[in-house]
């Protein structure tokens, strides 16, 4: 994993591939795959704070709480596993 630092915040990648982006104290978009996205979706909708970026590739989390950072973690736990698996 490598993480670059720009003017709107930082951002992760595994293999080459943006997987994270933090922008601000509040903000996260995190990378996975559209079937993964799918697979995920009904057991994401009940989060207020996750929504699905048009393109269904990207994540959109509001980072309000404790626990959504729990959230972000373990989504990044899988969006690393997707994308080492590529």
């Amino acid at each position: 994993m490598s993480a670059k630092e720009s003017s709107t915040g930082t951002s992760f990648s595994v293999g080459g591939v943006e997987i994270l982006r933090l922008s601000g104290v509040d903000r996260a978009m995190l990378r996975l795959t559209e079937p993964v996205i799918e697979r995920l979706e009904p057991h994401l909708r009940p989060y207020a704070q996750v929504s699905v970026c048009p393109d269904r590739v990207w994540l959109l989390l509001r980072l309000d709480s404790e626990s959504d950072l729990q959230l972000l973690f373990a989504l990044t736990s899988v969006a690393i596993k997707v994308h080492l698996e590529r």
